[in-house]
């Protein structure tokens, strides 16, 4: 079905959903590593690092330029259109659960700060996965 939906053959997929499976990976095991008394630090800077990719990489899908009106047509729609709620939503969730465990690292914060970020960064990550596959089915394939 991938092959059939033109917003889907964007080069930047296959790094994205690398990058995606690190901060979903990071996200989970932070609540559980601090419940159980571990060092956290790595974890807060893999949730960082990946949320900025991640967001990088969100730029540059509605950024580049699409060949296919179809894939013009599916950006609008998750941009401006039907999904741009769960879009715009789930990128500033994004941000925060980017932000805050770096803010912890750096000390501004507290420690658990950066571990109640996990939850942001799983919900933004879900709202955009939302606005993004159903952004692309919206577009006749014909």
């Amino acid at each position: 079905q991938a092959k059939a939906r033109d917003m889907w053959q964007n080069p930047l997929l296959p790094p994205h959903l690398v990058f995606q499976a690190a901060l979903l990976g990071a996200a989970v095991l932070l609540p559980i590593a601090s419940v159980m008394g571990n060092d956290i630090i790595l974890l807060l800077w893999m949730l960082t690092i990946t949320s900025f990719i991640h967001l990088l990489m969100v730029w540059g899908e509605v950024s580049l330029t699409h060949p296919t009106a179809h894939a013009r047509l599916a950006i609008w729609e998750m941009v401006k259109g039907r999904y741009k709620n769960d879009f715009w939503m789930g990128t500033i969730l994004s941000l925060v659960g980017a932000l805050l465990p770096l803010l912890a690292v750096l000390g501004v914060m507290n420690i658990s700060i950066g571990v109640g970020a996990a939850p942001f960064a799983l919900i933004g990550l879900m709202l955009f996965e939302n606005a993004y596959v159903q952004a692309a089915q919206s577009v006749p394939i014909a």
